[in-house]
């Protein structure tokens, strides 16, 4: 055998001991009639898996590496970050995570899963990219995430992304994006399990009900104005019953400011609700038919007010 078939088998036994070291912590979640997941244990009694396949909250099932089955229930769950956190009863094993600092592009990743009849199910490729920071378009906040070069299939969704060793870099999901598969890094499950604890089961998100794009401004309004900014965000549409059409939020509006900041474009905008606290009030500057307005609005809660 030559020198390069040995080094093939190597790596070759190498990612099916990564598989075969993370396998114990990957399980199959049965919570939704029409879309398959799978989950991460990310401690002895907590799972991790996409929101976007749970539809029930409790009577969950999760079909471990053992062939045993156990029964979960809905500890907590942000839909704008696509993740939910079960609670099990039964002791289960945690899987080991990587240290992202030692991740980078080009290194080869394993995206891992689990079928409804309790089989592994594996797909092999490199890191493509990292990006973010990120806000997602249900406003959920990404310090950043993975972009996996391999075939991920949607119902890898909820799995982990490993790395050589079996070590999770993060959880796939197809819920984040239409075009791809996404990786939410360990580092953002981390912190938003936390919030998920710390805060009842749920996290908090500001909603104005409103949709925009960035507009220019025309020098001759900005300065018979006094406008220094050249652009602002225009709405497009305004969410019945919403926060916005309760202040008198209108179609046509450009905002200028949100309370003390500058707003430029729609980014401006849900980077200012990223900081707002939903039920404060906060002062909409705005260019109405090209005249100055201002309205207060009190500051909504997304999945409450979004209906």
């Amino acid at each position: 055998m030559t020198a390069a078939s040995n080094a093939l088998v190597e790596l070759s036994s190498e990612l099916a001991r990564a598989v075969a070291t993370i396998a114990p912590s990957v399980v199959y979640v049965d919570a939704h009639p029409r879309r398959d997941a799978s989950g991460i244990v990310w401690d002895e009694h907590h799972v991790v898996t996409v929101d976007h396949a749970i539809e029930r909250e409790d009577d969950i099932e999760l079909l471990l590496g053992n062939g045993t089955s156990v029964r979960a229930t809905l500890a907590g769950r942000d839909p704008s970050t696509d993740l939910a956190l079960l609670h099990v009863d039964a002791t289960l094993q945690a899987a080991p995570r990587a240290d992202l600092a030692t991740l980078g592009v080009g290194h080869l990743v394993l995206a891992v899963a689990r079928d409804e009849d309790g089989a592994t199910a594996a797909s092999f490729g490199i890191v493509g990219s990292f990006d973010g920071p990120w806000r997602t378009w249900r406003g959920g906040e990404v310090d950043r995430f993975l972009r996996p070069d391999c075939n991920v299939a949607p119902s890898f969704s909820g799995g982990p992304l490993v790395d050589a060793t079996g070590r999770v870099a993060g959880m796939n999901t197809w819920g984040l994006s239409r075009r791809t598969a996404l990786t939410l890094p360990v580092d953002t499950i981390a912190r938003i399990v936390e919030r998920i604890k710390s805060g009842g089961g749920r996290i908090a998100r500001a909603y104005l009900g409103i949709a925009m794009q960035a507009v220019g401004l025309p020098d001759a309004l900005r300065t018979a104005r006094g406008i220094a900014q050249r652009s602002g965000a225009i709405v497009m549409d305004v969410a019945a019953s919403g926060p916005a059409e309760r202040a008198g939020v209108q179609i046509g509006d450009v905002i200028l400011a949100f309370g003390a900041q500058t707003i430029e474009d729609s980014e401006d905008v849900q980077r200012a609700l990223g900081a707002a606290k939903p039920g404060t009030t906060e002062r909409l500057s705005l260019l109405r038919g090209g005249a100055p307005h201002a309205v207060d609005v009190v500051v909504g809660e997304r999945g409450r007010d979004d209906d």
